[in-house]
C-alpha cells in the first residue's frame, strides 16, 4: 500500500511539474488541469493546491483562488504564500472575517473587529497594467492588498485618480523617495473605481509660485493635478528595477507651455479652479481643457 502511495505522490510531482511549464509557457487550462490531476493524485499534497491558487489570482478569479487557497493552508498551515494570496483573494470578495484571519495568520498586526480590514496609511506604490503600458503610479496603502491611486494617471491606463486596486504581494521593482526605496507592487485589478474623471489641459505656467498656487488651489477643492509633461517613458527594464540615471527618453513639454492632468468629479469643477488660478496667479493661461477618460465609463 505504501508502494503506491508512494507512485502517486511521484505521479503527481511529474504532473505539478508539467503544470509549471504549461503556466510559464501560458497555457493556463492546461496547467489548471494537470494542477487538478496532481490534486487527485496526492490530496495531501499542498503544493498543486497553492498553485492552483496562484494560478486562479493571477486571472481573477477570487472565488476559486479563496477556497484553493484554503485547502492549501489548511495542507501546510507554514505556506506564506497561500497565506497572503488567501488574503489577497479574500479581500478582493469583501470577505473580511477571511482577510483579517489570514493577515494575522500571516504575522501582520491586524487589529480585531469587523468589517472592512484598514491598516495605518503609507505612501506606496503600484504598477497599474503590468502586462501592457505597466504605469507606475503612487498612491496610499489601505491594506496589505489595496491601495488608494493619488497621481492622476494617463488616459492610456485606464485608471483614475482615487481608484482603489488591488496589488500582488511580490515587489516587482522600486522607486526613490525621499531618499528612501519605496518598492512597486503589480497591480491585480481594480477593486473600487473612482468617481472622477480625468481631464487633460495645456498651461502657461509663468512661474514656481504659480505653480505652487495652483497645486493649493486643486487641494482645497479635492482636485487631483498631475504634470504630465515630466514624465518619464520607461524601458521594460527600468521600470521593473531601479530607475536611476538611464537612457530611456522623457516627454518633451511645449515650448512655454506644459501639459497637465487633472482628476475631477465634473468638467465644471476643472474650469472653476482653473479660473481661480488664473485670477490669483499673474500670467497664468490654459486652454486645450478636454475630458480624456470619463468616470460614467468603467
Amino acid at each position: 500500500m505504501s508502494r503506491q502511495i508512494a507512485m502517486r505522490q511521484k505521479l503527481a510531482e511529474w504532473l505539478n511539474q508539467y503544470g509549471n511549464a504549461a503556466s510559464d509557457a501560458g497555457k493556463l487550462r492546461g496547467a489548471e488541469r494537470l494542477y487538478k490531476l496532481a490534486s487527485t493524485l496526492a490530496p495531501q499534497w499542498s503544493v498543486p493546491w497553492y498553485n492552483l491558487g496562484l494560478l486562479t489570482k493571477n486571472t481573477g478569479r477570487w472565488e476559486d483562488s479563496l477556497i484553493f487557497n484554503q485547502r492549501a493552508l489548511s495542507l501546510n498551515p507554514g505556506d506564506e504564500g497561500a497565506c497572503w494570496n488567501l488574503g489577497i483573494a479574500a479581500t478582493a470578495m469583501h470577505d473580511w472575517p477571511e482577510a483579517r484571519r489570514a493577515w494575522k495568520h500571516y504575522g501582520i498586526d491586524i487589529s480585531d473587529g469587523v468589517g472592512e480590514v484598514m491598516t495605518p496609511p503609507v505612501s506606496a506604490c503600484v504598477r497599474v497594467n503590468p502586462r501592457g503600458s505597466g504605469e507606475v503610479v503612487w498612491g496610499e496603502r489601505l491594506d496589505p492588498a489595496r491601495l488608494v491611486i493619488l497621481n492622476v494617471p494617463l488616459p492610456e491606463s485606464q485608471h483614475r485618480f482615487r481608484d482603489i486596486v488591488l496589488n500582488d504581494g511580490a515587489a516587482n521593482g522600486t522607486r526613490e523617495k525621499a531618499g528612501v526605496q519605496v518598492p512597486v507592487f503589480d497591480e491585480l485589478g481594480i477593486w473600487r473605481a473612482s468617481e472622477y474623471s480625468t481631464l487633460r489641459v495645456t498651461l502657461r505656467m509663468p512661474n514656481d509660485e504659480a505653480e505652487h498656487q495652483l497645486a493649493q488651489i486643486c487641494g482645497a477643492s479635492r482636485i487631483g493635478l498631475e504634470d504630465w509633461s515630466s514624465i518619464r517613458i520607461l524601458c521594460d527594464k527600468c521600470s521593473r528595477g531601479n530607475p536611476g540615471p538611464h537612457d530611456c527618453r522623457a516627454n518633451d513639454p511645449e515650448e512655454g507651455t506644459r501639459r497637465f492632468g487633472l482628476a475631477a468629479e465634473n468638467y465644471e469643477d476643472a474650469v472653476s479652479v482653473l479660473h481661480d488660478w488664473m485670477a490669483l496667479s499673474e500670467g497664468a493661461q490654459f486652454k486645450d481643457l478636454e475630458t480624456v477618460f470619463d468616470a460614467r465609463v468603467h
